[in-house]
């Protein structure tokens, strides 16, 4: 029986593919100094509770200190573990500590914080504008909250990130307002001596205070949703 020779094959050698490149998220380390930076300016205030110290007029009574106090405090615990969230090495490498952190980002933190400013929100002095601006900022915060919370237990994560970069610029928005209120107060009083103002500080200060929060809200929410776009693209370049 005659068999028919055959070359041995000749193993194919395989090109290591090049590793991809992580990009850093080098801004995470100049926003959390400015952050945290603000964070202690504006709990250091209140802290320990004095209603002397108070950057907020509490003359209407304790109750109103006491909230303000609590908020204070639970808006501090979202800010930091907000920003625990975004770093990339906690939420890879220790993902535990990453769902414990997010547990107390709801739940010591915006949650228990939205109650608490929702009771003296309508007592602000400055304006039915401002009022408006704050209510409205604290809708978006529980609705993105509660989207956010929804989507990390049905397991959608990638909705679940979306959800919370708007939550957490919502968070952010009242460090923001901040400088704003300085820009704010800067244009205003260039305008002062006119018709429109005619040197009326409680004017002034409604005009003050209502342009910053709403520009502050247009700031933070606008870069928030333009990073989305720019990191998730739409719906439309998925699937193209």
């Amino acid at each position: 029986m005659t068999q028919t020779w055959q070359a041995p094959a000749v193993a194919t050698p395989v090109r290591p593919q090049p590793r991809r490149r992580r990009r850093r998220a080098w801004w995470l380390i100049p926003s959390a100094v400015v952050i945290v930076a603000t964070v202690v300016y504006m709990v250091s205030a209140y802290a320990p509770p004095d209603p002397e110290t108070s950057r907020v007029d509490v003359s209407d009574g304790m109750w109103h200190y006491v909230f303000l106090v609590a908020h204070v405090g639970f808006a501090a615990v979202a800010t930091l573990t907000g920003l625990l969230q975004f770093w990339p090495t906690l939420r890879n490498r220790y993902p535990k500590v990453h769902r414990w952190t997010g547990r107390v980002y709801f739940w010591g933190g915006i949650f228990p914080a939205i109650v608490a400013v929702a009771a003296i929100i309508w007592t602000s002095p400055s304006g039915v504008s401002n009022v408006i601006g704050q209510y409205t900022l604290l809708g978006f915060w529980t609705f993105t909250g509660i989207a956010g919370l929804r989507a990390a237990r049905a397991r959608r994560f990638a909705d679940h990130r979306k959800w919370m970069i708007r939550n957490y610029a919502a968070t952010l928005t009242a460090l923001v307002t901040r400088p704003m209120g300085i820009i704010m107060l800067m244009i205003v009083l260039s305008q002062a001596n006119t018709p429109q103002y005619q040197n009326d500080q409680l004017v002034i200060l409604h005009d003050m205070a209502s342009g910053g929060i709403w520009l502050s809200m247009m700031i933070t929410l606008g870069i928030a949703e333009y990073y989305i776009y720019r990191k998730y693209g739409n719906g439309r370049r998925r699937r193209a």
